[in-house]
């Protein structure tokens, strides 16, 4: 598998093909892979997206009260019951690593 800033360039890559930004949890920031400023949370930055979409994120309440109000909410993750799939509009249950690189592939393949 993928590093953690690997798996993040990744990414950044889908987000810019796709015209979205990158936010972080605080596990992503304290481990130095993303910075502090896009850490989302009650510690960090809070967003109003029209769309939200954790790639394997848990949900903790520290992380969700930093997304005021999002209209809409996918959550990828290997949890069924996390609570930011319990939170999402859509649920996706799958590995977010592999949904992210097919995601990346496709989003390439298109652009060829």
């Amino acid at each position: 598998g993928r590093s953690g800033p690997e798996a993040l360039a990744e990414l950044g890559a889908v987000a810019a093909a796709l015209g979205a930004s990158v936010g972080a949890t605080r596990i992503v920031t304290d481990a130095g892979w993303a910075p502090y400023e896009r850490q989302i949370g009650t510690t960090g930055v809070v967003v109003d997206p029209d769309l939200y979409v954790a790639f394997g994120v848990s949900g903790a309440a520290q992380h969700t009260g930093g997304l005021g109000a999002p209209r809409h909410v996918v959550s990828v993750n290997t949890d069924a019951s996390c609570p930011m799939t319990a939170l999402a509009d859509l649920g996706i249950v799958t590995d977010a690593r592999a949904l992210l690189t097919e995601l990346a592939r496709r989003l390439e393949a298109g652009d060829a």
